[in-house]
């Protein structure tokens, strides 16, 4: 498929015209003529004196207006270094987002441009929907080593060279906690979380405390955000949700088993009735209300909660601290979104440019830290309240020590089919034996391989 697709690609017009557009600096070079920084950032992209174009460009908020605002500002920032090139920016709702990209894809009449969740690229890919980034394209926003080391693993499809999808923003989670209840409860905050034991021990501590505060806040609705929070205890625990060929599930060995029953356990002992109920993206307002002392969630919520200090769980006291390590190591879930140019895009290269200034340091750190979110570009921390304030200090930690999952065509598949097996575990009256987990697993993995082993399948068109 990615033979025929790069064929395809090279046939069109603008193909053959970066084609020799790369040839040609290769003969400037050879000769001594290259100019600049070498060369790679002058033969892509879309020339300031070719005629002007109006690109498309979906994105998909998840944090209200804000992010509204900043897009709208990205792109007047963008025209203005680029008067050739305006751009149109699409909100999209991640809901319908799929969706969307699917038809769009099928038909030819998308965007350039995309946001793309970065578990839907090995998806996309694998149909042909998307163009790779060329070689001198990737060269040009910096290279591999210009971002988050695990976010690269999001660009591509596993086994493939093509780069088909940049990293953009980056979702990254750690512990947030209330730190009068542990001051009330005579925990040491600074060794409160730093391993599973020492985390499970917080907990109870609480418990037994006597605290009108539950002691956990972890919502069960949403099962895919229940996801995100348990595979950083398999990985260190030492297990894993795939093979590294990501063609066979792990979740019924030990080490995965070790860890939902951890993690169960402590939901099933510790979590606060009422935000069980609810889906994982109502929880954090929930917990800066006041219900739960500890909570898992991303880096948004910590501007968010810096914005609006006035809620009562915030007021009484807040911190963030690195999830705890576990007998392989300390683990997070990294996820967020790449930036993807359609293979049927208008205007291929003037989508580049799009893609290459908000991948930049300046753009990355303008809108990254505007709406909280974190930016796939490892300069962009710097000199940025993502740098100094103490807050963002446990995600600046954890950012090291992320892991995407495997960016497999079937990944959209397999999430759903483990969302739904995992909901017996999170619904369950109470803690679960290691019989019991062991066995909901074993069927996971079962229904896993059986979607594995149906070739073609995505999830995008099923």
């Amino acid at each position: 498929m990615h033979c025929a697709h790069i064929a395809a690609a090279a046939a069109d017009d603008m193909g053959v015209l970066k084609i020799l557009a790369v040839a040609a600096v290769v003969v400037l070079s050879m000769t001594g003529c290259g100019g600049g920084d070498g060369g790679a950032s002058e033969t892509v992209g879309y020339a300031p004196d070719r005629p002007p174009v109006t690109i498309d460009f979906w994105y998909m908020p998840s944090g209200g207006p804000l992010q509204d605002q900043a897009v709208a500002g990205e792109a007047k920032e963008f025209h203005a270094a680029h008067p050739n090139i305006t751009v149109n920016p699409v909100r999209v709702v991640w809901e319908d987002a799929l969706t969307r990209l699917s038809t769009a894809s099928a038909s030819g009449e998308g965007p350039d441009v995309t946001q793309l969740g970065t578990t839907w690229v090995g998806g996309f890919s694998e149909l042909g929907a998307l163009r790779p980034y060329t070689a001198a394209e990737v060269d040009a926003v910096g290279g591999q080593d210009a971002f988050t080391a695990a976010s690269w693993s999001s660009s591509h499809l596993i086994g493939s060279s093509d780069t088909t999808a940049m990293p953009w923003l980056v979702d990254i989670r750690a512990l947030f906690y209330r730190t009068d209840v542990l001051a009330a409860a005579g925990i040491d905050a600074a060794t409160a979380f730093s391993t599973w034991e020492s985390l499970e021990v917080t907990l109870q501590r609480i418990h037994e405390s006597g605290s009108a505060v539950a002691p956990l806040a972890i919502g069960n609705e949403n099962t895919f955000g229940i996801i995100h929070n348990v595979a950083p205890f398999v990985w260190s625990a030492g297990g894993d949700l795939l093979d590294a060929t990501g063609t066979r599930s792990r979740l019924a060995e030990p080490a995965a088993v070790d860890a939902v029953q951890y993690y169960q356990r402590l939901v099933a002992r510790y979590n606060d009735p009422t935000v069980a109920a609810m889906a994982s993206n109502d929880v954090p307002a929930a917990f800066a209300a006041g219900r739960g002392a500890v909570t898992i969630d991303n880096s948004q919520s910590v501007g968010d909660f810096l914005a609006n200090p006035a809620r009562a769980g915030l007021q009484a006291g807040w911190a963030t601290a690195p999830l705890p390590a576990g007998k392989a190591g300390r683990y997070g879930f990294l996820g967020g979104s790449n930036l993807a140019i359609l293979k049927d895009a208008e205007h291929p290269d003037a989508a580049f440019e799009w893609v290459r200034f908000l991948t930049a340091k300046q753009s990355q750190q303008r809108y990254a830290v505007s709406t909280g979110l974190w930016p796939a570009r490892t300069e962009a921390v710097a000199g940025t309240k993502l740098e100094t304030e103490p807050r963002y200090g446990a995600f600046r930690e954890m950012i090291t020590h992320g892991r995407m999952y495997p960016s497999v065509a079937a990944w959209i598949v397999v999430e759903s089919v483990i969302a739904k097996d995992f909901a017996e575990l999170w619904h369950a009256p109470g803690e679960l034996s290691r019989v019991q987990i062991q066995a909901i697993l074993t069927r996971t993995s079962a229904d896993i391989e059986e979607t594995l082993a149906d070739p073609g399948r995505t999830g995008i068109n099923d």
